[in-house]
Formats: structure tokens, sequence, C-alpha cells
């Protein structure tokens, strides 16, 4: 879909980087398919048996206890939401990733490089950030029990939970429709500032979207996407 957007003139951004950069096609999808366990693999290279994100709800044996990422609203009430919400911000990255499969921040860092990473739901990095402080958003988090800090790349740039610096990018909590702008935002500050040499910029917001309107209405998401790159 995204050829059909570069073709359609819908993501002139996004072609440019095509165009400068190198573009892979010939991907495969985890198996299974489902965001938690495609982000760990995008970001471990590894499968499920490596980075050990089994699925998008799981059964946690040694804590007799069951995972859940946010499937759904309804999974997410009858499990707990600020349960839910911990698993997912917190012990995806600090307990069930598996120490043993690095991320590609580590990775990058261990080699000297300067990585930077935005509201992706993988991480996990040698830098300690302090939840932000500052801000209506950043109280309501800290209300919902998000008062503890976390390990990432050097920059991270996570919903409006933790921000490596002060910008003036703000993503609502990390709400759909909201994300791809804050990802823009922050990017070219980064970009602009010279602070990374290597940034996963995470434009998650046509998640949402295909999943309401399925995937030929890609084209339009993708524009939008594109539209907080430029």
């Amino acid at each position: 879909m995204l050829d059909r957007a570069i073709a359609e003139g819908r993501a002139p951004a996004l072609a440019e980087l095509v165009k400068r950069g190198t573009y892979v096609r010939d991907c495969v999808s985890s198996f299974p398919s489902v965001t938690p366990v495609a982000a760990a693999s995008i970001a471990t290279g590894v499968g499920p048996d490596g980075h050990a994100i089994p699925s998008m709800n799981w059964y946690h044996r040694g804590e007799e206890r069951y995972v859940e990422y946010g499937s759904s609203f309804q999974a997410t009430r009858t499990f707990g939401i600020v349960r839910s919400l911990y698993d997912t911000v917190y012990n995806l990255n600090l307990a069930h990733l598996s120490q043993a499969s690095p991320t590609v921040f580590e990775r990058l860092e261990d080699r000297g490089l300067r990585a930077a990473g935005t509201t992706y739901l993988i991480y996990r990095g040698r830098t300690r950030h302090e939840p932000e402080v500052d801000g209506v958003y950043s109280r309501v988090a800290r209300a919902a029990q998000f008062r503890h800090a976390t390990w990432g790349p050097t920059e991270l740039f996570y919903a409006d939970l933790f921000a490596s610096r002060r910008t003036d990018c703000r993503s609502t909590l990390g709400m759909p429709g909201q994300r791809d702008q804050h990802t823009g935002c922050v990017c070219a500050h980064m970009v602009e500032e010279d602070l990374a040499d290597f940034i996963l910029c995470s434009l998650p917001d046509n998640d949402t979207y295909s999943h309401r309107r399925g995937p030929f209405a890609q084209v339009t998401s993708i524009a939008v996407a594109d539209r907080a790159l430029e």
C-alpha cells in the first residue's frame, strides 16, 4: 500500500525517503501476527521463540495471571486497566522481553552509536529515563501509576510519559490520531539538533486506521502519516 500511496502522489515525504535511502519490500510477518510479537521481532531481529513475547495476551505461569497488552477495551477492563497499561509500558520491555535478545537500541549503543526512539512498544535500551513531571498529561499518567523510571535509548520520546529532553511536542498520552504528529515533531527536533545516529521513527496511527477501515483503506492513513513528516 505504500507503493500505491507513493504512485498516487499522496506520500511525497516517504517517497523522498525511499529515493534517498533503502526500501526493503521483501518482508515477512511474524507469527502470531499481532502487534507486540511483531514489534518485538522488528526490534530484536528474532522470532517469539527468541524474544519471548508470545502473543497479545498470554498466561504467566510464574505469576499465575493473564498478561493483556490491550487487545480490546473489554479484555483490558476484565484483567484491569491499570495492570494492562503497566504490562504494556513497563513489563513488556523490562520483564517479559528476553534479556538474551538485545534490542536494536542496545546493539547500536553498545557499539558507540547514538540511538533514539519514538512511541513504539519495544524501546528497551541502556539509558535510565525518569517519567515526565510537567504538564496535565504527565499528572494524569502519574495518577494511573506511571511513576517509575524505565530504560530506553539515549533519546526516548514515549507518548507524554517519557522524554529525554524538553520539546514542544505533545501526543495526548499516545492516543490514536495523535501519535504520528508527535513522532514527526520529535524526529524533526532530533534531526535539527543532530541528537542521534539512528532513530526508530514509529508512525502507528496507520495500524488503528487499517483495523477499522480495512487494509485497502491504508492509502488515506499513509497520507496522514506522510504529512506528519513534511
